[in-house]
This record gives C-alpha cells, structure tokens and sequence, in this order.
C-alpha cells in the first residue's frame, strides 16, 4: 500500500485512513529496499521472484512491475545504489548488494527486464546471510550473519569484504565484537556502523583504514538490559540517517527508542 504522508497535514482528530494505492503485483514481502536515486524499489521474499521483485515508483501513485532477478535459495535482503564504486567497468550503473541465505550475491539490475548476477561470494563459518551495507565509497561490503553466533559459538561477527571487483570480492576478515549476542541489521553513515544487535542493542563502530582491519566499537545502547529470554529479542533494526544526527532504534520487546550519540 502507499500512502502520502502529507494528508496528515493539520489533522487533530483520529481517524479511518484508506490508502492512496495498492500495489497488488505481489501477495506477501519480507522487506522493501528502495534506491532514491533510480525511483525503483527492490522486494524481496515475495511470492513472485526468488529474487528481488522490481518495482517502478516514477509515478509514485501508479508503482509498475518492471522485472524479477531470480537466484536460489533466495534473497533476505537488499542494497540497491547507483554505483560510484571503484570499478570503472559499472560506473553509473544500477547494482544490487544482496544477502541471499547462503551466499552473498552482486547484480547488475541496470536492465530491469535482464537483470545479471556478477557475483557469489562466501565466507568461513557461515550460516545465514542475512543484511549487508556498503561503504560511502562503494568499496568495501559489510555482511551480518544471523546464524554464525549460534551454530558456531563465535563472538558477534561483522564480516568484511573488499568489494573493489564487482565481479570477484574478495573476503578479508571478521570483526568479532566483544559480545556473544546474534546481530541483525547494520547501516553506514561516514565512517561509523551502526549495528541492532538483538540482546547486546544498539552497537556503533567506527573505522579507519578497513582493509587493515581499522574498524572498533566506540559506543553502545543496551535497549534490553535484562537480555530477555530468547537469542532474538531485543535490537531489531536502526536508522541514524536523520539530518538532526537523531538515531532511531526499534525493539522488539521495548519498543521504540530514540536517541543522540555524544561526541
């Protein structure tokens, strides 16, 4: 469904809303990656494409089905960037970073209707690819695994990879936090990460030079102090790209959080 936000403009009173349309080329989705800079929007985990399920929003009121890459076992989640990384060979083109379960894959969905895989890459100990973030200069990828905590018994991991060859990254190292919880979803803005942690909360790196393994924690926010009962309560997801620097982390079991990083 879309709804445009702007008609609660001046609104006091509560209130039955319908939407303003609903995009109906798909029954279900696990999550939704938007590229701002295309205007396409990347579903994934639906009922129709293995894949990513492509959808155009030039026409934010009328969303168009444009295309599906399919990969098996499927894609969890997606970074989709008009890239400016350092391979010259797609510069200006559309690319998505995917977390695709068992591996991590690379497309070109520049051709909406032929989209193309360039890359699947792996790692040690890996047990569910889950969310993945690029750095500003699109060279470096960092990869969170949901699972290799617990199959393993390994401390938090952030996995690093030098994505400098679209078609070839190569794997340098983890980082291994001082915690043992399991992380979920991770962002980059500037030279920080910012990491929902489940049980362990809000988790901020910074980094220097990633390729020699410059990268530790210089803060954090435990939004479930008691550590709940379960591997996967507690720090679902972040979002710290607010002009104000307000950082927004949600919970599942506490809610909703809204804080400010002191210098």
């Amino acid at each position: 469904m879309l709804f445009d936000l702007a008609r609660l403009r001046g609104v006091t009173v509560s209130q039955a809303w319908l939407p303003d349309t609903v995009y109906g080329d798909f029954g279900n989705a696990h999550n939704l990656a938007i590229n701002e800079a295309s205007g396409f929007a990347f579903a994934v985990g639906t009922n129709t494409c293995e894949g990513l399920h492509i959808i155009d929003l030039s026409d934010p009121g009328n969303p168009l089905f444009a295309g599906c890459h399919d990969v098996v076992p499927g894609t969890h989640d997606a970074q989709c960037v008009v890239y400016q990384g350092p391979d010259a060979n797609f510069v200006d083109r559309e690319i998505c970073f995917n977390s695709n379960e068992n591996h991590v894959g690379i497309a070109d969905v520049t051709n909406k209707s032929d989209p193309i895989t360039l890359s699947r890459s792996t790692y040690p100990q890996l047990g569910f690819v889950h969310q993945a973030w690029l750095t500003e200069d699109h060279r470096f990828l960092l990869v969170g695994d949901e699972l290799d905590e617990l199959n393993f018994g390994v401390p938090t991991r952030t996995h690093v990879f030098d994505a400098s060859d679209l078609a070839s990254p190569q794997y340098l190292y983890a980082y291994e936090a001082g915690t043992t919880t399991i992380d979920h979803n991770l962002y980059v803005l500037g030279n920080r990460v910012y990491q929902a942690n489940y049980n362990a909360g809000l988790r901020v790196l910074e980094f220097g030079d990633l390729a020699n393994q410059e990268i530790a924690e210089i803060a954090f926010f435990d939004t479930l102090p008691s550590n709940g009962v379960g591997a996967f309560d507690g720090a679902w997801s972040v979002y710290p790209y607010l002009p104000s620097g307000t950082i927004i982390v949600s919970d599942g079991i506490n809610g909703l959080f809204i804080l400010t990083l002191q210098p």
